[in-house]
């Protein structure tokens, strides 16, 4: 019973790989069938010529590009034609097992922080039993998070290293401009400062970007003054302890710097004189508090400056001669313009949730006059404004200093409860404006009814804005208030040439902050509904009225 024969199949198949029983006994279909078994086997991939080779790396994404130098060394020499932005990601290594029970690991400690505001614990001991709690909860989630963390980051240190630590002959065949690094999880320092002065010193890389998660990262910038080889012009650093850029050459070099959470905490002003060549300077994400934060470096080249989620109360711009384009975003945060007259574009994205709209002092809802964010502002070109929120926080009150030469005002996801009140008492301000955007988000809320078109009809000294020449309205559903709003523009625009209606949203192109675009939902408008529409807009117009485009 102990030697029992293998299905016949199995015998089949053994028969097949006997050369010496098939080349005897099979029939000459039988030889072609096992031939094509064995061709069936080879590389035949290996043994393309390096031009086919080439081509079909040059197909591929930038992971499997990275995988494949792992698989033979021949893959590993050729040379890339096309790719020379390399994002190697360790969260595409990550299964979506993880990014759940991270999501989870973040609710969870939000939750927390949430319960402990609400009760205002003071007493140290509740905290700690409070915290004992949740931390039962949070414990587990850690743990699991941790072991994928360290099987994820163990493949990709094989990856990142079969890339970076290739040979000089390699190097000279392969370009690479753009750089990612990205680790997870603690331990990993030694390799992310191996790997940081081989992409900059030997690669040649140009625009770097280095992001931790789970740890700081220190790393000295004047080791890489030694070499010859270093063309670093950009450089963003996420959760990496502040730069030491003093006397540091390739700090100087630098012309875009971008510093995440932890890699910022203060000294902005060293940083920027130190950083002669620099132009383009972005804080984003950064825990550190500062009642103010002032910008004070005269010498500074500076042109676009940009403040993102940061937790800054007030912004100085004292002095920042070549300052050209600034944008903040977060909570709103009061400004004051200084000595910054090349400043022509400013953007504003700003957002007050329930947590933060409290006044420490009278404890009511905080709001803010347009004046706190324009005040001493230069003549501006363009400005952009995202003002959003649960309740309307900002005062119907006009600007104090006019906008004389603002050519383009853009106000998108204005909330459907609000007011509008304000914008109008902004467009009062602009008399040179030329084109209007003007974004309503219908999603939230709904529209207080108020007769506020009435009354600004029948106002005697009522504004022209003489040079308006384009009016753009986006989340137009042809809604009552809206077809006011829109022939009250039009009945004070005597030079306007173009109206463009349509049902759409704006999203971020994910470029740079501030950087909008209109994204337009087709709508079918019956052809009775679009008649109504024109009709209300053009009544009572006994001049040419301007190109309507309703969609």
């Amino acid at each position: 019973m102990a030697t029992e024969t293998p299905p016949s199949r199995y015998r089949r198949l053994r028969k097949a790989y006997d050369s010496s029983t098939v080349a005897v006994a099979s029939p000459p279909h039988k030889r072609m069938r096992m031939d094509k078994k064995r061709t069936s086997r080879e590389d035949r991939i290996s043994s393309l010529p390096d031009e086919i080779l080439i081509m079909i790396l040059d197909k591929l994404d930038t992971r499997t590009t990275v995988t494949t130098i792992i698989l033979s060394k021949r893959w590993r020499d050729l040379p890339r034609r096309s790719t020379t932005c390399y994002n190697l990601a360790v969260d595409d290594m990550l299964p979506p097992r993880y990014h759940r029970l991270k999501r989870l690991n973040i609710e969870a400690k939000a939750m927390y922080e949430a319960e402990k505001r609400a009760h205002k614990l003071n007493d140290i001991y509740a905290i700690k039993a409070r915290h004992e709690r949740w931390m039962t909860k949070i414990r587990p989630l850690t743990v699991s998070l941790g072991r994928y963390e360290r099987r994820a980051m163990r493949r990709y240190v094989k990856q990142v290293n079969a890339f970076l630590l290739a040979p000089k002959s390699v190097r000279q065949h392969r370009s690479v401009r753009k750089l990612r690094l990205q680790t997870v999880g603690p331990g990993w320092h030694s390799s992310l400062d191996q790997w940081t002065t081989i992409a900059i010193a030997k690669w040649g890389v140009e625009d770097f970007e280095l992001v931790t998660d789970g740890g700081c990262f220190s790393y000295n910038l004047k080791k890489l003054d030694r070499y010859r080889n270093v063309q670093l012009k950009r450089l963003v650093l996420f959760n990496c302890v502040p730069l030491r850029v003093w006397d540091c050459l390739t700090a100087q070099r630098l012309t875009k710097l971008s510093l995440c959470k932890y890699s910022f905490m203060g000294m902005v002003n060293e940083i920027l004189t130190n950083c002669v060549q620099l132009t383009d300077f972005s804080l984003m994400f950064s825990s550190y508090s500062r009642p103010a934060f002032d910008i004070d470096v005269p010498t500074s080249k500076i042109k676009k400056l940009q403040v993102d989620s940061c937790n800054f109360r007030k912004i100085y711009l004292i002095s920042l001669p070549c300052l050209e384009t600034f944008a903040c975003r977060g909570r709103p945060i009061k400004l004051h313009y200084g000595e910054v007259p090349q400043l022509r574009h400013v953007s504003l994205d700003y957002l007050q949730t329930e947590d933060d709209d409290k006044d420490d002092e009278s404890g009511s809802s905080r709001t803010y006059p347009p004046s706190k964010f324009f005040k001493r502002v230069p003549p501006l070109d363009c400005l952009v404004l995202q003002f959003k929120g649960p309740q309307m926080w900002i005062e119907p009150l006009g600007v104090p200093g006019p906008f004389s030469q603002l050519k383009k005002l853009l106000i998108v996801n204005v909330p459907m409860n609000w007011d509008i009140h304000w914008i109008l008492l902004l467009l009062d301000a602009a008399p040179a404006l030329e084109s209007f955007h003007v974004h309503v988000d219908t999603s939230l809320g709904e529209r207080s009814r108020c007769g506020i078109y009435a009354d600004l009809d029948n106002d005697a000294q009522q504004h022209q804005y003489r040079r308006l020449k384009e009016l753009i309205v986006a989340g137009f559903d042809g809604v009552g208030w809206q077809t006011g709003f829109v022939r009250l523009i039009m009945k004070r625009s005597p030079m306007l040439r173009r109206l463009h209606l349509l049902d759409g949203e704006v999203k971020d192109d994910g470029q740079e902050m501030g950087g909008l675009q209109i994204v337009p939902r087709r709508r079918e408008w019956h052809e009775c509904e679009r008649a109504e529409v024109l009709d209300d807009i053009t009544a009572g117009f006994h001049s040419q009225p301007p190109e309507i485009v309703l969609e």
